[in-house]
Protein backbone atom coordinates (compact mmCIF):
# COMPACT_ATOMS: atom_id res chain seq x y z
CA UNK A 1 0.00 0.00 0.00
CA UNK A 2 1.09 3.58 -0.66
CA UNK A 3 -0.42 6.96 0.16
CA UNK A 4 -1.20 9.79 -2.23
CA UNK A 5 -1.70 13.39 -1.23
CA UNK A 6 -3.41 15.35 -4.02
CA UNK A 7 -2.95 19.10 -3.75
CA UNK A 8 -5.20 21.23 -5.95
CA UNK A 9 -4.80 24.92 -6.74
CA UNK A 10 -1.25 25.49 -5.51
CA UNK A 11 0.25 28.79 -6.65
CA UNK A 12 2.93 28.08 -9.25
CA UNK A 13 5.39 30.46 -7.61
CA UNK A 14 5.22 28.25 -4.48
CA UNK A 15 6.05 24.99 -6.28
CA UNK A 16 9.73 24.76 -5.26
CA UNK A 17 9.14 25.56 -1.59
CA UNK A 18 6.16 23.16 -1.48
CA UNK A 19 8.19 20.33 -3.05
CA UNK A 20 11.01 20.80 -0.53
CA UNK A 21 8.52 20.77 2.35
CA UNK A 22 7.02 17.51 1.08
CA UNK A 23 10.39 15.77 0.96
CA UNK A 24 11.12 16.99 4.46
CA UNK A 25 7.93 15.17 5.51
CA UNK A 26 9.27 11.95 3.99
CA UNK A 27 7.60 12.01 0.58
CA UNK A 28 8.89 9.40 -1.88
CA UNK A 29 8.01 11.50 -4.89
CA UNK A 30 6.23 14.66 -6.06
CA UNK A 31 4.72 15.14 -9.53
CA UNK A 32 2.73 17.88 -11.22
CA UNK A 33 -0.48 17.02 -13.07
CA UNK A 34 0.51 18.66 -16.34
CA UNK A 35 -2.09 20.05 -18.73
CA UNK A 36 -1.50 19.69 -22.47
CA UNK A 37 -2.94 21.02 -25.71
CA UNK A 38 -2.31 19.98 -29.33
CA UNK A 39 -3.76 22.55 -31.69
CA UNK A 40 -2.45 21.26 -35.01
CA UNK A 41 -0.74 18.33 -36.71
CA UNK A 42 2.44 18.60 -34.69
CA UNK A 43 3.22 15.45 -32.76
CA UNK A 44 4.57 17.16 -29.65
CA UNK A 45 1.80 18.73 -27.56
CA UNK A 46 2.34 22.01 -25.76
CA UNK A 47 2.31 22.22 -21.97
CA UNK A 48 -0.28 24.76 -20.78
CA UNK A 49 1.23 27.11 -18.23
CA UNK A 50 -1.32 28.15 -15.59
CA UNK A 51 -0.94 30.40 -12.50
CA UNK A 52 -2.00 27.50 -10.26
CA UNK A 53 -1.13 23.82 -10.50
CA UNK A 54 -2.18 20.44 -9.13
CA UNK A 55 0.39 18.21 -7.46
CA UNK A 56 0.50 14.53 -6.49
CA UNK A 57 2.67 13.68 -3.48
CA UNK A 58 3.48 10.02 -2.82
CA UNK A 59 4.37 8.40 0.54
CA UNK A 60 5.34 4.80 1.27
CA UNK A 61 4.06 5.30 4.82
CA UNK A 62 1.16 7.49 5.91
CA UNK A 63 2.36 10.94 6.99
CA UNK A 64 1.19 12.12 10.37
CA UNK A 65 -2.04 14.11 10.48
CA UNK A 66 -0.28 16.98 12.26
CA UNK A 67 2.36 17.15 9.52
CA UNK A 68 -0.26 17.38 6.79
CA UNK A 69 -2.21 20.03 8.71
CA UNK A 70 0.99 22.02 9.18
CA UNK A 71 1.72 21.76 5.45
CA UNK A 72 -1.81 22.83 4.64
CA UNK A 73 -1.54 25.84 6.96
CA UNK A 74 1.36 27.16 4.85
CA UNK A 75 -0.71 26.87 1.64
CA UNK A 76 -4.28 27.75 2.71
CA UNK A 77 -5.43 28.54 -0.83
CA UNK A 78 -4.86 24.92 -1.94
CA UNK A 79 -7.15 21.94 -1.37
CA UNK A 80 -5.65 18.76 0.11
CA UNK A 81 -6.97 15.19 -0.40
CA UNK A 82 -5.27 12.10 1.09
CA UNK A 83 -6.00 8.60 -0.22
CA UNK A 84 -4.55 5.13 0.41
CA UNK A 85 -3.83 3.05 -2.70
CA UNK A 86 -3.21 -0.67 -3.09
CA UNK A 87 0.02 -1.72 -4.80
CA UNK A 88 -0.89 -3.79 -7.87
CA UNK A 89 0.82 -5.49 -10.75
CA UNK A 90 -0.99 -3.42 -13.36
CA UNK A 91 0.02 -5.63 -16.29
CA UNK A 92 -1.42 -8.68 -14.52
CA UNK A 93 -4.59 -6.72 -13.70
CA UNK A 94 -4.91 -5.72 -17.37
CA UNK A 95 -4.41 -9.31 -18.50
CA UNK A 96 -7.52 -10.39 -16.60
CA UNK A 97 -9.67 -8.41 -19.02
CA UNK A 98 -7.82 -9.27 -22.24
CA UNK A 99 -9.73 -12.07 -23.98
CA UNK A 100 -9.45 -13.65 -27.46
CA UNK A 101 -11.33 -11.63 -30.10
CA UNK A 102 -11.93 -11.38 -33.83
CA UNK A 103 -9.37 -8.77 -34.80
CA UNK A 104 -9.88 -8.24 -38.53
CA UNK A 105 -11.74 -10.96 -40.40
CA UNK A 106 -10.60 -13.71 -40.57
CA UNK A 107 -7.74 -13.18 -38.06
CA UNK A 108 -8.19 -13.66 -34.32
CA UNK A 109 -5.96 -12.18 -31.64
CA UNK A 110 -5.37 -14.59 -28.76
CA UNK A 111 -3.53 -13.65 -25.57
CA UNK A 112 -0.46 -15.85 -25.29
CA UNK A 113 -1.55 -17.17 -21.89
CA UNK A 114 -4.94 -18.41 -23.22
CA UNK A 115 -6.16 -21.02 -25.73
CA UNK A 116 -8.32 -20.29 -28.81
CA UNK A 117 -12.06 -20.27 -28.04
CA UNK A 118 -14.43 -22.64 -29.81
CA UNK A 119 -15.71 -19.89 -32.12
CA UNK A 120 -12.22 -19.13 -33.46
CA UNK A 121 -11.36 -20.73 -36.83
CA UNK A 122 -9.56 -24.08 -36.83
CA UNK A 123 -6.88 -22.79 -39.21
CA UNK A 124 -3.93 -21.94 -36.94
CA UNK A 125 -2.62 -19.47 -39.51
CA UNK A 126 -5.54 -17.25 -38.51
CA UNK A 127 -4.49 -17.24 -34.85
CA UNK A 128 -2.23 -14.38 -33.75
CA UNK A 129 -0.79 -14.85 -30.26
CA UNK A 130 0.12 -11.64 -28.47
CA UNK A 131 2.02 -10.91 -25.29
CA UNK A 132 1.84 -7.11 -25.29
CA UNK A 133 4.58 -6.11 -22.89
CA UNK A 134 5.04 -2.34 -23.24
CA UNK A 135 4.47 -2.13 -27.00
CA UNK A 136 1.53 -0.63 -28.89
CA UNK A 137 -0.41 -2.80 -31.33
CA UNK A 138 -2.25 -5.62 -29.57
CA UNK A 139 -5.21 -5.23 -31.92
CA UNK A 140 -7.50 -3.63 -29.37
CA UNK A 141 -7.06 -0.09 -30.75
CA UNK A 142 -9.11 1.21 -33.67
CA UNK A 143 -6.05 2.38 -35.59
CA UNK A 144 -4.51 -1.10 -35.63
CA UNK A 145 -7.79 -2.64 -36.80
CA UNK A 146 -8.13 -0.04 -39.55
CA UNK A 147 -4.63 -0.79 -40.84
CA UNK A 148 -5.29 -4.54 -40.70
CA UNK A 149 -8.55 -4.18 -42.62
CA UNK A 150 -6.84 -2.22 -45.40
CA UNK A 151 -4.00 -4.76 -45.60
CA UNK A 152 -6.38 -7.73 -45.76
CA UNK A 153 -8.40 -6.08 -48.53
CA UNK A 154 -5.40 -4.96 -50.58
CA UNK A 155 -3.01 -7.93 -50.48
CA UNK A 156 -5.09 -10.31 -52.65
CA UNK A 157 -5.38 -7.58 -55.32
CA UNK A 158 -1.83 -6.26 -55.57
CA UNK A 159 0.08 -9.34 -54.31
CA UNK A 160 3.09 -7.41 -52.94
CA UNK A 161 6.36 -9.29 -52.55
CA UNK A 162 7.78 -7.03 -49.85
CA UNK A 163 6.37 -5.11 -46.88
CA UNK A 164 7.89 -2.52 -44.55
CA UNK A 165 5.92 -1.99 -41.31
CA UNK A 166 6.95 1.36 -39.80
CA UNK A 167 6.19 1.63 -36.09
CA UNK A 168 5.66 -2.11 -35.92
CA UNK A 169 4.84 -2.29 -32.19
CA UNK A 170 4.07 -5.93 -31.44
CA UNK A 171 4.61 -6.90 -35.10
CA UNK A 172 0.96 -7.84 -35.62
CA UNK A 173 0.53 -6.12 -39.00
CA UNK A 174 3.74 -7.55 -40.47
CA UNK A 175 2.59 -10.97 -39.25
CA UNK A 176 -0.72 -10.66 -41.11
CA UNK A 177 1.17 -9.78 -44.30
CA UNK A 178 3.36 -12.86 -43.86
CA UNK A 179 0.37 -15.10 -43.21
CA UNK A 180 -1.23 -13.78 -46.39
CA UNK A 181 1.76 -14.79 -48.47
CA UNK A 182 4.14 -11.80 -48.57
CA UNK A 183 7.63 -13.38 -48.58
CA UNK A 184 9.72 -10.38 -47.45
CA UNK A 185 8.63 -8.57 -44.30
CA UNK A 186 10.54 -5.98 -42.27
CA UNK A 187 9.28 -4.20 -39.16
CA UNK A 188 10.98 -1.16 -37.63
CA UNK A 189 10.29 0.85 -34.49
CA UNK A 190 12.13 3.67 -32.73
CA UNK A 191 11.33 2.13 -29.32
CA UNK A 192 13.80 -0.60 -28.22
CA UNK A 193 11.11 -2.13 -25.98
CA UNK A 194 8.75 -2.41 -28.95
CA UNK A 195 11.46 -4.13 -31.01
CA UNK A 196 12.10 -6.60 -28.21
CA UNK A 197 8.38 -7.29 -27.81
CA UNK A 198 7.92 -7.69 -31.57
CA UNK A 199 10.74 -10.24 -31.80
CA UNK A 200 9.29 -12.24 -28.92
CA UNK A 201 5.79 -12.17 -30.40
CA UNK A 202 7.03 -13.21 -33.83
CA UNK A 203 8.96 -16.10 -32.31
CA UNK A 204 5.81 -17.09 -30.41
CA UNK A 205 3.93 -17.10 -33.73
CA UNK A 206 6.69 -19.06 -35.57
CA UNK A 207 7.41 -16.04 -37.76
CA UNK A 208 11.07 -15.30 -37.10
CA UNK A 209 11.61 -14.75 -40.84
CA UNK A 210 10.14 -11.29 -40.30
CA UNK A 211 13.11 -8.98 -39.73
CA UNK A 212 13.10 -6.49 -36.86
CA UNK A 213 16.37 -4.60 -37.36
CA UNK A 214 17.73 -1.97 -35.01
CA UNK A 215 17.14 0.73 -37.58
CA UNK A 216 15.09 3.89 -37.90
CA UNK A 217 13.23 4.86 -41.06
CA UNK A 218 16.03 7.16 -42.24
CA UNK A 219 18.42 4.17 -42.12
CA UNK A 220 16.33 2.09 -44.55
CA UNK A 221 17.87 2.14 -48.02
CA UNK A 222 15.73 -0.42 -49.87
CA UNK A 223 12.26 0.02 -51.35
CA UNK A 224 9.11 -2.02 -50.75
CA UNK A 225 5.89 -2.88 -52.57
CA UNK A 226 3.78 -2.04 -49.52
CA UNK A 227 4.65 0.38 -46.71
CA UNK A 228 2.51 0.31 -43.55
CA UNK A 229 2.55 3.11 -40.98
CA UNK A 230 0.19 2.99 -38.02
CA UNK A 231 1.42 6.10 -36.21
CA UNK A 232 -0.20 9.29 -34.90
CA UNK A 233 -0.91 11.76 -37.71
CA UNK A 234 1.60 14.41 -36.63
CA UNK A 235 4.45 11.92 -36.92
CA UNK A 236 3.13 10.65 -40.26
CA UNK A 237 3.27 14.21 -41.59
CA UNK A 238 6.87 14.56 -40.43
CA UNK A 239 7.84 11.21 -41.99
CA UNK A 240 5.94 11.56 -45.27
CA UNK A 241 8.97 12.07 -47.53
CA UNK A 242 10.90 9.17 -45.98
CA UNK A 243 7.82 6.93 -46.18
CA UNK A 244 7.52 7.80 -49.87
CA UNK A 245 11.24 7.27 -50.43
CA UNK A 246 11.07 3.62 -49.31
CA UNK A 247 8.00 2.89 -51.45
CA UNK A 248 8.50 1.40 -54.92
CA UNK A 249 6.95 3.10 -57.97
CA UNK A 250 3.31 1.98 -58.24
CA UNK A 251 3.64 0.71 -54.67
CA UNK A 252 0.87 1.00 -52.08
CA UNK A 253 0.92 2.62 -48.65
CA UNK A 254 -1.38 1.94 -45.69
CA UNK A 255 -1.71 4.76 -43.18
CA UNK A 256 -3.58 4.74 -39.89
CA UNK A 257 -3.63 6.95 -36.80
CA UNK A 258 -5.33 10.00 -38.31
CA UNK A 259 -7.87 11.80 -36.13
CA UNK A 260 -11.16 12.32 -37.97
CA UNK A 261 -11.37 16.02 -37.10
CA UNK A 262 -8.03 16.55 -38.89
CA UNK A 263 -8.62 14.10 -41.75
CA UNK A 264 -9.04 16.54 -44.67
CA UNK A 265 -6.11 18.72 -43.66
CA UNK A 266 -3.91 15.71 -42.97
CA UNK A 267 -4.30 13.90 -46.32
CA UNK A 268 -4.00 17.13 -48.29
CA UNK A 269 -0.73 17.89 -46.48
CA UNK A 270 0.58 14.32 -46.61
CA UNK A 271 0.34 13.77 -50.39
CA UNK A 272 1.66 17.22 -51.36
CA UNK A 273 4.83 16.94 -53.49
CA UNK A 274 5.11 13.17 -52.87
CA UNK A 275 3.55 11.67 -55.98
CA UNK A 276 1.05 9.84 -53.78
CA UNK A 277 -2.70 9.72 -54.19
CA UNK A 278 -5.36 8.50 -51.81
CA UNK A 279 -7.27 5.50 -53.18
CA UNK A 280 -9.50 4.69 -50.24
CA UNK A 281 -10.35 6.01 -46.76
CA UNK A 282 -12.02 4.13 -43.93
CA UNK A 283 -12.81 5.11 -40.36
CA UNK A 284 -13.70 3.72 -36.97
CA UNK A 285 -14.64 5.84 -33.98
CA UNK A 286 -12.57 9.02 -34.05
CA UNK A 287 -9.84 7.51 -36.27
CA UNK A 288 -9.23 7.41 -40.01
CA UNK A 289 -7.04 5.14 -42.14
CA UNK A 290 -6.29 5.17 -45.85
CA UNK A 291 -4.76 3.26 -48.75
CA UNK A 292 -2.53 5.33 -50.99
CA UNK A 293 -0.64 4.63 -54.23
CA UNK A 294 2.58 6.06 -55.58
CA UNK A 295 1.83 7.19 -59.14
Amino acid sequence: MYFQLKVLGLARKEEDAFTSACFELGAAGVAEDLKFVQKDLRYDPDVVETPTLDMNVYFTEAPGEDAVLQLQSHYPQARFEMTAEENKDWLEEWKKGFKPFLFAHPFWVIPAWLTPPAEAPQDKNLHIYVEPGMAFGTGTHETTRLAAQLIIEELPRSKPQSVLDVGTGTGILALIALRMGVPTNVGIDIDPEARRTARENLERNHATQIEIPDKNLEDITGTYDLVIANIIDGVLTTLRHDLTRVLKPKGKMVLSGVLMDRESEFYETFVKDTGLRVIKKISEGEWSGALLERV
